[in-house]
């Protein structure tokens, strides 16, 4: 009966029952993990807004470049020692425990959210929103690393939008309840407990649901054989012929000196980067709007989590129904190219209307179009690479590479203010104009070329990064 089900669903994914049952505990933990980030990351930037100041956004994402470097270092360092479950285990408890500390010192009447006078030496607020800078690259990141390193190509082209969907259901779930407890009108709303308290309760359930998460993995491997757990085969002969030489351990810089090597991870790179350098843009105006618009600071919460809950409702609808679809028509090469084009469409819609709604609705789409579009299809790009660049380069790349893009997006924000400060003026639109048109035409050019890349590596079953390891 189950069965019948899951087939008139769409839901077997044409799969055999084995790689239907990874798919599907997969996509279990990444519900967790991405039902733990969606209120962790929007909370990294309501505490930093409530605590340090709206105005001081563009400043730490500068500063969190530096602070990454050395902890993915000891990333690196970790990679060569851990196993690919011990590794995930070991962050997710680090950012559950954390958590739970944080959501201690929230009511602190001096450093918590009962001081209500932003100021840009409220260390606290510093603290908060650059340990969470970490979530993508060494728990979000890890989970994929671990999920490309047991999944094959084919079964990712199919099963891998499931996982996101999944995911889109976990940020629906928790972003939903965040909207709901802050409502005055519900019976957790503020009316019944206080802004400070539920605070610490969506830190304290987030953080032990990413605390738990590697649980599933756990039961995954216990319940599934070790030739059910191989991925892509090139990659998983080459892995056990260097185990056997000794040359498992290749060192912290491995994964940087990749960049250098293979033009195929600069270009991973680079969907990384143009990306970013438009959602800082459309990201800092947002967080000013809704501020600027809240009565107080649990609406000011609350807004940010409704957004989110829409943009997760939104994206699970894409991701199940029209990123599969997609894939499986189109490919992955013409996949790749629609996302810089679809974002090009978004962004001549911001620039024409250029007002609050454009902004709001813009950046919703996008982050919808990134994390139900973008990212399994990314993803799917690291299987056919050793595991130096699924764990160490891939880690660069959404740590300090990822910040650097920010970073030079804070750069170009801040030189468009001081010369056009009038916003609406022909010279502000102007910059922003050109500066959208370059990103967006590079990165139509890369995305082209990485699509084609990676048919051909599939295709003609070659593992990116196997020199280093010969």
């Amino acid at each position: 009966m189950l069965s019948q089900i899951i087939q008139k669903l769409g839901l077997s994914l044409d799969l055999d029952a084995s790689e239907r049952n990874k798919i599907w505990w997969l996509t279990f933990t990444f519900f967790c993990v991405i039902g733990s980030y969606t209120v962790l990351k929007e909370m990294k930037d309501v505490l930093f807004a409530q605590i340090v100041g709206a105005n001081q956004m563009y400043l730490v994402k500068i500063v969190s470049m530096f602070v990454l470097f050395p902890a993915t270092l000891l990333y690196a360092k970790l990679v060569d020692v851990m196993s690919r479950f011990r590794l995930l285990v070991f962050y997710s408890l680090l950012y559950g425990v954390g958590g739970i500390v944080i959501a201690y010192f929230l009511a602190d009447p001096v450093m918590g959210l009962p001081n209500t006078i932003a100021s840009k030496y409220r260390y606290f607020g510093w603290f908060v929103y650059l340990f969470y800078e970490g979530l993508v690259p060494f728990v979000v990141s890890v989970f994929w690393a671990f999920c490309n390193s047991v999944t094959k190509p084919e079964t990712a082209k199919k099963g891998y939008t499931l996982i996101i969907a999944g995911s889109k259901l976990g940020g629906m779930f928790t972003a939903g309840l965040a909207w709901f407890m802050f409502l005055p009108s519900s019976f957790l709303g503020v009316h019944t407990w206080s802004s400070v308290v539920l605070h610490q309760l969506l830190l304290i359930g987030s953080s032990i649901m990413l605390a738990v998460s590697p649980l599933v993995i756990y039961y995954l491997m216990k319940n599934t054989s070790e030739k059910d757990l191989r991925g892509y085969e090139a990659v998983d002969k080459l892995e056990k012929q260097q185990e056997k030489s000794g040359k498992s351990e290749t060192g912290v810089w491995s994964g940087l000196t990749m960049f250098a090597k293979y033009p195929y991870i600069l270009g991973i790179f680079g969907m990384f980067f143009f990306y970013e350098l438009v959602n800082v843009v459309l990201g800092i105006q947002r967080a000013l709007i809704v501020q600027a618009g809240a009565k107080n600071a649990a609406a000011f919460t609350g807004t940010m989590f409704q957004q989110r809950f829409w943009m997760h409702a939104l994206g699970f609808v894409v991701s199940f129904f029209g990123t599969r679809v997609l894939v499986k028509k189109l490919g992955e090469r013409i996949c790749l190219l629609l996302i810089p084009i679809i974002t090009g469409v978004l962004l001549v819609y911001f620039m024409m209307m250029h007002n609050e709604q454009a902004v709001l609705a813009v950046f919703m789409v996008l982050g919808m179009l990134n994390y139900s579009f973008s990212s399994p299809l990314r993803e799917a790009l690291y299987i056919p690479t050793v595991k130096d660049i699924r764990f160490k380069s891939k880690a660069w790349i959404e740590s300090f590479g990822q910040r650097f893009s920010k970073s030079i997006a804070s750069g170009v924000i801040g030189i468009i203010q001081s010369v056009a400060p009038v916003v609406g003026s022909s010279l502000y639109v102007t910059l922003y104009s050109g500066f959208f048109g370059v990103t967006i035409t590079l990165w139509t050019i890369l995305a082209w070329f990485l699509g084609k890349k990676y048919v051909s590596v599939v295709k003609n079953k070659e593992v990116i990064g196997a020199q280093d390891v010969n």
